[in-house]
Parts: structure tokens; sequence; C-alpha cells
């Protein structure tokens, strides 16, 4: 977290001006081996500049060059946004910082999303198992379900839908208690305010204020990933 607030804007300036001078460099490259910069031959023996036999390579590296002069402009135009980037990434930091127990808030979810998904993963099995299944021939080790809208199947499919409605709601969990609690440690600089368990008070106004709302958002996008499942699985049977 020190190395975050102290060296972000160094980070940040150094990794686009390090890729700007990738796409140029590159680019001297390829012109190098297009036949420009003869007189720099000898330097570029001795730097181990690679040699590129293609008859491509005049306008690779007039593309490259010109993708390194457009990047350095969009640099220039973003720079008021690229130090506030470098303000919240310092901000954040001060945050991690502050309330170090945030860091456990993602293992804790992530956690409770793999034990869901184990049970899940048993019980759907022991479902599709009472589905009809397809045999070729008795020489053959696997077997295929019949027909994705067999009868039987509405329990599995039923049970999938709970499942990722659940495992919505804990990754909506996730985002609730680390953004309730920047907004706790945001505010606790104002006079008179401190900063006390803010993790556990978001976990709190989950159950007694939020439930609902985090509920219907993790059901939208439970709808919409089941919705994608369905497509892909008639998209292969057909």
């Amino acid at each position: 977290m020190f190395l975050l607030r102290c060296l972000a804007g160094c980070i940040v300036w150094l990794s686009l001006f390090g890729i700007m001078f990738f796409f140029i460099g590159t680019g001297l490259i390829f012109l190098y081996n297009a036949g420009y910069f003869a007189s720099a031959s000898s330097a570029a023996t001795y730097l181990g500049v690679p040699s590129v036999d293609s008859t491509y390579n005049e306008p690779i590296g007039w593309t490259l060059i010109g993708l390194g002069g457009f990047f350095f402009i969009m640099i220039l135009c973003c720079c008021n946004r690229i130090r506030l980037a470098v303000a919240v990434c310092k901000s954040a930091g001060q945050f991690v910082a502050s309330v170090c127990s945030v860091i456990f808030v993602p293992i804790f979810n992530s956690m409770l999303g793999l034990l869901l998904w184990g049970f899940a993963l048993v019980t759907m099995v022991f479902l599709v198992s009472s589905a009809t299944f397809y045999v070729a021939s008795s020489s053959d080790y696997f077997t295929a379900i019949m027909s994705y809208s067999d009868p039987e199947l509405i329990r599995f499919y039923v049970f999938v839908f709970l499942t990722l409605w659940i495992n919505a709601f804990i990754g909506a969990m996730t985002i609730f208690v680390i953004a309730s609690a920047t907004c706790m440690w945001y505010y606790s600089h104002a006079p008179g305010n401190e900063l006390s368990l803010p993790i556990y008070r978001s976990y709190k106004m989950i159950f007694r204020y939020h439930w609902g709302s985090l509920a219907f958002g993790a059901l939208l996008v439970a709808i919409v990933q089941f919705l994608q499942m369905i497509v892909e699985l008639f998209k292969r049977q057909a």
C-alpha cells in the first residue's frame, strides 16, 4: 500500500510512455529492415536488432510509428484524466491501509462461491441423471442427453437458475460491502466522524436494509446468464 500511494504516478506514466515507445521502437526496427537508417547498421548490429525479411517492412513500420504518435496525442489529450486516475489509485492505497479487513471480503465471498458451486455441481449431476441418454453402440464409453427439452430436466434448469441467482447475489454483496466501506472511510475524515468497523456495518446493512435491492439486481443478472446458457445448449443440439 505504501508503494501504491507513493509510486502510483510513476507506475502509470511509465506504463503509458512505455507502450508508446514500444510502438515507435518496433516501427523503427521494421523501417531499418526496409532499408532506412543504413548508416546506423553497425550500431544496430551491436544492439542485436533482429532482421526481418519481408516486403511489408515499410508499411508495418510506418503504421507502428503512427500508432505510437496517436498514443502520444491521446496521452496529451487525456492528461487531466490520467492525473485523476493516479489520484484515485493513491486514495485506494490510503483506504486499504486504513481498512485492512477489506482485503478479506473478496476472499470470504470467493470461498462462499466455491462452496456453492461445489454443492451445486454434485446436485446437478444427480438431477441430470434423471434424463434420457442416447447410446450410439455398446462399444461407446460416452453418452449424451437425448433431448435438452426433456421434461425430466425441468428441475435441473430450475436448480441451475437458482444457483446462478445466488452466485450473482454473492458477487453483489462483495461490491456493496467494498463500496459501503469506502464511503464510510471517506466521510470519516469530517469533524466528529470516526471510522468504526466499516466491514461489519456494511454486512449488517445488507441484511437489514438492502437485501431486496441486491437480490433484484442479482435476479436480472441470473436471468441474462440463464438465457445465454439455454441459447448455447440449443445451438449445440441443433
